[in-house]
């Protein structure tokens, strides 16, 4: 995750989606349809590597990495809007405990 976090903290734009990439769109979609808690805790771990790369000030938000997330997921069942509805709706709910509650992300 480390190599992929540094290409995100420096490849992202403020308000722009953050790609993490087909390869993790692809382990993503396995997992959230295998062991959905995994899937969770990878996309937690692409946040904090990203974001912990960044400069200061310039941390990757969650929101950029969802709207990235969502490319990614272009050739799984997960890019119907409904699906992705509950992906996102998932994340935004878990990911903060990954971040001691914090709702800034």
């Amino acid at each position: 995750m480390c190599h992929e976090g540094l290409f995100l903290a420096n490849n992202v734009a403020k308000g722009h989606s953050a790609h993490p990439g087909d390869p993790f769109g692809e382990v993503f979609a396995w997992l959230w349809g295998q062991r959905r808690g995994t899937a969770v805790s990878a996309f937690a771990d692409l946040l904090a590597e990203a974001r912990a790369q960044a400069p200061e000030g310039q941390e990757v938000r969650m929101d950029d990495l969802l709207k990235g997330l969502r490319f990614v997921l272009h050739r799984t069942p997960l890019s119907e809007a409904r699906e992705f509805e509950v992906v996102e709706a998932t994340l935004r709910a878990k990911v903060p405990e990954y971040f001691g509650g914090r709702t800034d992300l």
